[in-house]
């Protein structure tokens, strides 16, 4: 038997969805930001031992 659910109870729902979204998107904020500062770091690496 499916419950139905009240207005409260669905407000409660999509405001945690949308809780977990914005921690994913900070999440892979961080991660790409992290991602970018490795990138620069191997490049200026690569760089220096090209001009040894």
């Amino acid at each position: 038997m499916k419950k139905e659910m009240t207005f409260e109870e669905l407000v409660k729902k999509v405001q945690q969805q949308e809780d977990t979204v914005v921690q994913l998107v900070r999440i892979i904020a961080a991660t790409n930001h992290r991602i970018s500062e490795i990138q620069i770091k191997q490049e200026t690496l690569e760089r220096t031992s090209l001009t040894k």
